[in-house]
């Protein structure tokens, strides 16, 4: 619970969070190229850095409705029935779409393990969906949500991302080769910890036996696999993203914790080797031209690329794009396509069996 002070202190931030949309109201006409090109991006992306930078983790989660609600009104918006499902360890997984498809996808949300999902997700998803099924095929998507931190920090997060895989290859018994991981920012470093996981069983966490039999594929969007990472070297400019910086130490700090970091928070410090067994057989990895964490996603992919043993992998870059455009663009209410998300439903048709 928030103290007195914490809930006055909306007033003030609440105050310079409309300065800043009024400013970047008054300044969409001539605004520089840095800035994202779209004005409804300019003025969105403006405002949430405001509210990240100016609001605490508390007050942010005080005021932001929980991802089981927001998927509650989300299918209810579209006139299904919400199925949720218990996990183990405190988790939730939702579906969208029908659960006894043949093919699966397992979502794992961003938002620096402090944010819950918001409804940009679900349109997200069912735009996933629904292109496959103009395709012939079948696919149904099943989102996890997991305790934010820091209320719980790691491994909290990766042991329930874990239990919604396990969920549907044990309880549901899809095959394998019918289920695709995906996650985005915090999700898509869930996705390295869980595939980590299953090549190199966590100490603290029950393994998952494949048998040998691989995932059909895992899409990682912005993911955000090096809780410290020194940018120095390569100056970004964060007036094209929705985050910055600062924000990315204070989340990282919450959600590790006092546990020490390791090869599971930190993919990019693993060697080479590490990624060899991955029980998957394509990888696609995507980023947004414009994102402070694109020096991260660009290491990853090479050490991917340099280790992995699968078939593939794929690596998009959004040009003009920031983090995780393809759900916040519609969570700010854009529409358009961006080339992230297009590239992933074009990685997730090419997947998936009939």
């Amino acid at each position: 619970m928030l103290t007195i002070a914490q809930k006055l202190d909306y007033i003030p931030a609440l105050a310079s969070v409309a300065v800043t949309f009024v400013w970047a109201v008054l300044t969409v006409a001539w605004r520089a190229p840095q800035y994202p090109s779209h004005w409804l991006l300019h003025i969105g992306y403006a405002v949430f850095r405001k509210l990240t930078a100016r609001l605490s983790v508390a007050q942010m989660q005080y005021v932001l409705p929980a991802s089981n609600l927001v998927y509650n009104r989300y299918i209810r918006s579209v006139r299904q029935k919400p199925l949720t499902v218990n996990l183990d360890h405190g988790a939730m997984g939702h579906w969208i779409g029908n659960p006894n498809a043949k093919n699966i996808l397992v979502w794992y949300h961003g938002g620096g393990f402090a944010l819950p999902a918001n409804i940009g997700y679900f349109k997200f998803f069912a735009n996933i969906i629904a292109e496959c099924e103009r395709n012939g095929q079948s696919l149904a998507v099943f989102a996890l949500t997991y305790t934010l931190a820091p209320v719980a920090t790691y491994p909290t997060q990766l042991r329930q991302a874990v239990e919604a895989l396990r969920y549907i290859l044990v309880e549901k018994r899809h095959p394998a080769t019918n289920v695709i991981l995906g996650g985005d920012s915090a999700g898509g470093s869930l996705v390295g910890g869980v595939l980590s996981h299953l090549a190199h069983p966590h100490p603290a966490i029950n393994p998952i036996d494949l048998d040998d039999v691989r995932l059909a594929g895992a899409v990682m969007i912005a993911p955000w696999t090096l809780m410290n990472p020194n940018l120095a070297e390569r100056v970004l400019d964060p007036r094209g993203d929705l985050i910055t910086p600062a924000v990315g130490q204070i989340w990282s700090a919450g959600y590790v914790g006092k546990a020490p970091s390791d090869f599971y928070t930190d993919l990019n410090n693993a060697p080479t080797d590490w990624y060899a067994t991955f029980p998957v057989r394509k990888i696609l990895v995507c980023g947004g031209e414009r994102e402070i964490l694109l020096p991260v996603i660009e290491d990853l992919v090479q050490r991917l690329r340099a280790g992995f043993k699968g078939e593939e992998v794929e690596f998009c870059v959004g040009k003009g794009e920031g983090h995780v455009a393809p759900v916040y663009n519609l969570y700010l209410g854009d529409k358009r396509e961006t080339q992230q998300g297009q590239r992933a439903k074009l990685f997730i048709r090419g997947l998936l069996e009939q």
